[in-house]
């Protein structure tokens, strides 16, 4: 490390997991902002390998943090919050942002007791909120609890246009003409692709594309075959992100049925690269998906009630037979790109740090 970069503050973002999806996107836009700051940015997560390995990280995570390496530490996802700030108030980090990636109905019994103790007597000195509903979902919490929220509404990049290197239609003998459901995320109960499959039991013709990997992958397939669709569901597994472009390209339609979300990224970033989406009725959806006209809103969005098969399947009808022009879909896309680019999220950051950089090493 050179003379310059020990004068810079350091800056710890640490997550539970390190896997494709919101979260990763999230960390490496904040990493980039933060770097162009000024800061020096290091990145870990809590588990890597199998359990000694991990116990080993761990152990060398605290021994880190307690050496006072970093004057702030941001943390994404409950496991990493919890560990991760606790060392952090035990060495006295000057900033503990914890970052709510998951509503509380999204966290384990005992995880949701340890977070509600940690930000109510401080061990947390700020946690973030990315949208309005996942403020609100934490309305009932203690007010020493809710003192430490701060506002930064989620920043996201339009996913790299598609390549053309995979036609993914044609790989998978999808005919050219049919109609193309698509999704993308963690294959787990929280995002909710059985529901998917369920319509898709209900729209004859119609093909499903889900990129992503995740425990559920078997229950998924199962599902499939017992409802007569496994032809027609494409469990292309994880793709990263530079190809993401060429999986939305095969859709006419994103389909969107998480149970909770604390933003919805995923849904955001189809609509920037103009694909009409199909979302459960959470109320943090329709506050990320309600940008725009209120006509061109209403021309590319339609919510389904939560788990509810008929209901999506009913809307991907509608919104078939109604499907929005090029330059319908062109101008929405734009308006998306213009609320939920990165820039105002990374001003907001780098406010938040800006003390660090006058302040005097511990």
């Amino acid at each position: 490390m050179t003379n310059a970069q020990n004068d810079q503050p350091r800056v710890l973002q640490l997550v539970t997991h390190d896997k494709m999806g919101g979260v990763r996107t999230l960390v490496d836009m904040v990493t980039a902002g933060l770097e162009e700051r000024g800061f020096v940015v290091e990145s870990r997560s809590l588990r890597q390998g199998g359990g000694a390995e991990t116990v080993r990280n761990m152990l060398a995570l605290a021994r880190d943090i307690l050496k006072g390496r970093y004057r702030a530490i941001l943390t994404y996802q409950i496991a990493a919050s919890i560990y991760g700030q606790f060392f952090a108030w035990l060495a006295r980090v000057p900033m503990r942002i914890s970052h709510h990636t998951a509503s509380p109905e999204g966290l384990r019994p005992h995880w949701r007791l340890i977070d509600k103790a940690f930000g109510t007597i401080g061990i947390y000195s700020h946690m973030v909120m990315n949208s309005r509903a996942t403020r609100d979902a934490f309305g009932d919490w203690p007010q020493a609890y809710r003192k430490h929220f701060i506002d930064i509404i989620h920043g996201v990049d339009p996913v790299p246009e598609a390549t053309g290197r995979i036609d993914w239609r044609q790989k998978r003998g999808i005919p050219p003409t049919a109609t193309v459901l698509v999704a993308t995320g963690r294959l787990v109960a929280q995002k909710d692709h059985g529901t998917a499959i369920g319509a898709l039991a209900l729209l004859p013709g119609v093909h499903l594309i889900i990129a992503g990997d995740g425990p559920d992958e078997a229950t998924l397939q199962t599902r499939a075959q017992r409802l007569g669709v496994f032809d027609r569901l494409h469990l292309i597994g994880p793709v990263e992100r530079s190809e993401l472009g060429d999986v939305l390209a095969a859709g006419n339609l994103y389909v969107f049925p998480s149970i909770w979300e604390t933003f919805g990224l995923a849904g955001v970033e189809a609509t920037m690269a103009g694909l009409p989406v199909v979302a459960s009725d959470l109320p943090v959806l329709r506050e990320v998906l309600s940008t725009g006209e209120p006509a061109d809103v209403q021309a590319m969005t339609r919510f389904h009630e939560l788990r509810n098969a008929d209901e999506l399947a009913l809307a991907v009808q509608d919104l078939v037979g109604r499907y929005p022009s090029p330059e319908l879909r062109a101008r929405y896309a734009k308006a998306q790109v213009a609320r939920h680019g990165r820039a105002q999220m990374l001003a907001l950051y780098g406010e938040l740090l800006a003390p660090l950089r006058t302040s005097d090493p511990r």
